[in-house]
């Protein structure tokens, strides 16, 4: 009988984005992440030599009862439930149906998000919540006898490859995901970590909390090599590279632009950084690896704000800022590569001035996409709680008409025009 790895469906129309927000995760109505690291789990598990397999609800639909029918058709030994904070509720939900279908069989919870809620899903019907990281940890803890009921920590199962927080220490210790056992193809696209953590650590940032504070690279080779290794093996449409701060070491990430170019690399791809690690050169240098979208978080628009969450130490510093991501924008259009800006609302103190200064700027930024998110006050975010959902759904309409409005002018652009006025730039010499 092998041991299975399930990410559990929703009994809701909201679905589980587990791996979202640096896997602190969140129910979505529409995007979703697959599961990367439950494609990492079973990865490391085939090579421990013990028997795995995978069962992605989410990705296939599944009610949850179709899906205690096919963990009955399975009969695994052993079974790991991914969880996460965000979508607590329905993980509950899930542990709960699967205890009542299966009163002996042992099941652990598992995923970075879920370490800050673990004695919840043990009362829902987990055996064991495996806090941490449970990629390297979860083959550790299925190789040998279970422990007693309980929180078990990833780095007192493995000290040398987790630290204090039970986060690991070196990513290039990972094999490459088992994605030939997921249904990737429902995502639309697949997905690679070339580092984990992130060196700041501003006051209403949750990745940092999920990752650390302290970014964990790999080489910029292994990294260039597995994104080619996905475009040979699966063919994905778009690759999504999910570090949280890409481009944060300028040379590495120039390393791995080289190295995707030096293989004729040429699925899209994208990154995620904060506006101040990119600039014209490197851009043209992602652009010409195939990096065809790039991810900033601005946070808000207002320097008073800036300096009040602490995105930047002073107001005057906000204008610098601010002027600067006007740069970055243009440079990076210019290259063709599209721009999806993000901003908070519902922070706390806000005010509807502050939300139509954001506003104002991001009309005059011309992103080309812009995302207005509510903040979420996930555990242990040094900022706190923000307004109350009805409030930030009353700021935010203002910032929605702004998307609204950059949507319509990006589908109106001809696609052909785009993608030949993207050649034509990029075969100009540096």
């Amino acid at each position: 009988m092998p041991i299975l790895l399930l990410n559990p469906p929703s009994p809701t129309d909201l679905l589980p984005n587990r791996e979202g927000t640096a896997s602190f995760g969140a129910m979505s109505s529409g995007f979703l992440y697959p599961p990367h690291t439950l494609a990492v789990v079973l990865a490391v598990m085939r090579e421990a030599g013990l028997d795995g397999a995978l069962l992605d609800a989410v990705g296939e639909e599944l009610s949850l009862e179709e899906t205690v029918e096919r963990v009955r058709a399975i009969q695994p030994e052993l079974l790991g439930v991914y969880a996460s904070w965000g979508t607590q509720e329905v993980d509950k939900q899930a542990l709960q149906a699967l205890r009542a279908a299966f009163p002996d069989m042992p099941i652990v919870a598992m995923g970075t998000g879920a370490r800050y809620h673990g004695e919840a899903l043990l009362a829902a019907g987990a055996n064991h919540m495996l806090a941490g990281d449970p990629e390297l940890a979860f083959a550790a803890l299925a190789a040998g006898p279970l422990p007693d009921p309980g929180v078990v920590k990833a780095n007192a199962l493995l000290p040398e490859e987790h630290n204090f927080a039970g986060l690991i220490r070196h990513p290039q210790t990972l094999p490459r995901p088992a994605w030939d056992a997921v249904p990737w193809q429902a995502y639309g696209f697949l997905t690679l970590f070339g580092s984990r953590g992130c060196d700041d650590n501003c006051a209403y940032c949750a990745y940092v909390r999920a990752q650390g504070r302290s970014q964990r690279v790999r080489p910029p080779e292994n990294v260039a090599e597995e994104m080619a290794w996905l475009e040979r093996s699966f063919g994905p449409k778009r690759i999504m590279a999910r570090d949280l701060v890409f481009a944060a070491q300028r040379a590495w990430a120039l390393d791995v632009a080289e190295g995707l170019i030096a293989r004729g690399f040429h699925t899209p791809w994208e990154c995620e950084s904060r506006p101040e690690h990119f600039d014209p050169g490197l851009l043209k240098k992602l652009a010409r690896a195939g990096c065809t979208t790039i991810k900033i978080g601005i946070e808000s628009g207002d320097p008073e704000e800036l300096a009040r969450i602490g995105r930047v130490a002073e107001e005057r510093h906000a204008r610098t800022y601010l002027a600067y991501l006007r740069e970055v924008v243009a440079a990076a259009k210019g290259y063709g590569i599209n721009v999806r800006a993000y901003v908070m609302v519902g922070l706390p103190g806000q005010t509807m001035a502050n939300v139509q200064a954001t506003a104002a700027y991001v009309r005059e930024l011309r992103p080309t996409f812009f995302h207005p998110r509510p903040y979420v006050a996930y555990p242990r975010v040094l900022l706190g709680p923000g307004l109350s959902e009805e409030e930030t759904e009353r700021l935010r309409r203002p910032l929605l008409d702004v998307a609204r409005d950059l949507s319509t002018e990006y589908a109106r652009q001809h696609a052909p025009l785009r993608r030949a006025w993207r050649k034509l730039l990029l075969a100009i010499p540096d």
